[in-house]
């Protein structure tokens, strides 16, 4: 169907085209008049017999016609630069005149004999590339029938002959002759073909611009319908509640497919009713139901078995179990698509318009796809919520006998349940040892959940990172040294211009110097810049020559718990949650960050940050 939108932008398409042809056929003028007059003076003064000053006056009146046309023109495309109508009047009022003094041109050189009456299949082509193809024909009628009307004058001596310029015949009878009509028809048919072949070429590329822009069209809908469905998967990615993440899902599920509402129905533990998770765009009245009865409702039933419903128009033989809430809400016609994990349905997406015959096939493919992520989203984010229960449930068990374990090492080690040897006290101080490492862990087991969720909440204030940094840098200032590292350090003063969390700013700081100082050995070099980067980013940067990261270990490095085997030696009490914690912040403040790393040779993390984070980092409420 040809959308407003269709209309408009083929109309401009055209409009371009017409509106630089227009401005073209002004600067041709120019050139043929200014010629015009270098030839007759040219002429004249060679001896030839010519009216130089019907002439003159001719090519003079283009002249002055032009420059009315030039300002037009401009006056047009500066006021009325979006309308096709003007730019046509204005080149049927060219063609026109151009026509009128042109025959003028030709009387005065001879007639039917002027050399300059090629000159008018010009203007036949120019009319068949500026406007539609009925014009070019009427055109082509038009000089056709001056021409016979010059021919019948001439022959009748109503018009006097006039000399012949350069004594050229493009039409070769004499008055009175019966042969008049061979030529004549000549040159009628070459006028007639010459319209006939610059319309139909025009025609057929007018065709195929048509089927660009359809094609453009389509192109321009499927990249705004996947950078809609890219953000959705990337805000659905943010959230660490399951209530969060599907309202996300069902307030871009409407907007991009551009309906009334969307709902998400997840089966209840019984498997045999459905409840609202989430809706947008639909009246709390609609969905106040308690639950919906998977068996008597035949299409929510068919749905979970598994196969897609598409209802383009519901009527009374469309059998819901609140049929009345339906007509109520207003919803015409709905799409719904079952939400899979693996091989089991556990609810149902559903998108509803106020219009009949709203979901054409492209629509399906989109909204399958679309259903199919979201379902992807909720499986991982549950499966997410359920490992960390279990983690959290398991280090707490851990926890407490780990601690009464240690407690007894320290009363055997110190020595009030009998004497130890060296070597037995020895072996129980190394267990003890690892038994602490094994309750850092827990605790940075703990620690970790807790930071996570707490990125997900915090709040976005005023802050000067610049400040922040410099903090951090005296924090760690003493160790460096102690190692015998030298810190190199060129932080812009950027001021309180961004909006993001002193904490999380400072998380990303800590962890990173933190990193560089820990694995850059004795005399080595850590090197720290902070700046803008443009107008609306900073760019944070620290390289340092330590022991570098290998580039089969750089893509699993902001995984959890994952360590670097070269970082494992240096350093054996770790989590490897610290550089996930720092990827987290940055996401959660809408930056990015990259890492360049060589064995030996030392790494470079490069973070740029939003002064303002996006709108959709911002908390709810």
């Amino acid at each position: 169907m040809k959308v407003g939108y269709d209309l408009v932008k083929e109309q401009l398409f055209f409009r371009q085209e017409l509106k630089e042809r227009v401005f073209w056929f002004i600067h041709l003028r120019w050139i043929g008049a200014g010629t015009a007059i270098a030839i007759t003076w040219a002429a004249y003064l060679g001896g030839q017999s010519l009216p130089i000053l019907p002439l003159n006056i001719a090519l003079v009146f283009i002249l002055f016609y032009n420059t009315i046309f030039l300002y037009i023109g401009k006056r047009l495309e500066a006021f009325r630069p979006r309308e096709v109508r003007p730019f046509t009047v204005f080149a049927h009022t060219q063609i026109s005149l151009d026509l009128l003094c042109l025959y003028t041109l030709i009387y005065f050189t001879g007639g039917v004999y002027s050399p300059l009456l090629i000159f008018v299949i010009f203007h036949i082509i120019l009319a068949g590339i500026l406007l539609p193809p009925l014009s070019c024909y009427l055109y082509g009628a038009l000089v056709i029938a001056a021409l016979g009307g010059l021919v019948v004058l001439q022959d009748t001596g109503i018009l006097p002959l006039k000399p012949v310029l350069f004594q050229i015949h493009l039409l070769h009878y004499r008055y009175g002759s019966s042969g008049i009509s061979i030529p004549y028809l000549t040159f009628a048919a070459a006028i007639l073909i010459s319209a006939f072949l610059i319309t139909s070429v025009k025609v057929s590329l007018r065709t195929k611009a048509r089927s660009l822009l359809d094609v453009s069209h389509e192109l321009d809908l499927i990249n705004t319908k996947l950078t809609a469905l890219y953000e959705m998967v990337k805000e659905m990615g943010s959230h660490s509640d399951l209530k969060g993440l599907m309202d996300s899902a069902t307030r871009y599920a409407t907007r991009i497919m551009g309906v009334k509402g969307c709902s998400i129905k997840l089966l209840n533990e019984d498997k045999r009713t459905l409840r609202f998770a989430s809706v947008y765009g639909l009246s709390r009245d609609y969905t106040s139901k308690e639950s919906i009865d998977i068996e008597k409702s035949p299409i929510n039933l068919r749905i979970i078995q598994g196969s897609p419903y598409s209802i383009s128009h519901i009527d009374e033989k469309d059998y819901f179990q609140y049929p009345e809430d339906i007509l109520k809400e207003g919803i015409a016609s709905m799409l719904c698509f079952p939400l899979r994990a693996e091989e089991d349905s556990t609810g149902i997406l559903c998108v509803y318009s106020d219009k009949t015959y709203r979901f054409d096939e492209e629509d399906t493919k989109f909204f399958s796809l679309m259903t199919d992520l979201t379902a992807m989203a909720i499986e991982n984010l549950q499966s997410s919520l359920a490992r960390s229960w279990f983690t959290k449930k398991a280090v707490h068990q851990i926890r407490s006998p780990l601690n009464a374990i240690r407690s007894m090492l320290k009363t055997v080690i110190g020595g009030y349940v009998g004497g130890l040897n060296e070597k037995q006290k020895e072996l129980l101080i190394r267990t003890d040892r690892r038994a602490e490492l094994l309750g850092n862990l827990i605790s940075d087991i703990l620690r970790f959940d807790h930071d996570i969720k707490a990125i997900k909440r915090i709040k976005f204030l005023g802050l000067n990172p610049s400040m922040i940094l410099k903090q951090v840098v005296q924090l760690y200032q003493s160790e460096a040294i102690e190692k015998g590292i030298e810190f190199k350090t060129e932080i812009e003063e950027i001021g309180n211009t961004m909006i993001g969390n002193q904490e999380l700013l400072d998380e990303i700081f800590s962890n990173l110097v933190s990193n560089a100082v820990k694995y850059t050995p004795r005399d080595g070099l850590v090197r720290i810049n902070l700046s803008m980067k443009g107008e609306n980013h900073i760019l944070f940067e620290i390289s340092d020559t330590g022991i570098g990261i290998s580039q089969e270990d750089i893509p699993r490095l902001f995984t959890e718990f994952f360590r670097a085997d070269n970082a494992k030696a240096i350093e054996e009490n770790g989590t490897g949650l610290g550089l996930i914690i720092v990827k987290e912040v940055v996401d959660r403040l809408g930056g990015s960050i990259d890492v360049e790393s060589k064995i030996g040779e030392g790494t470079r993390f490069t973070c740029i940050l939003p002064l303002s984070p996006p709108l959709r980092l911002y908390p709810k409420g």
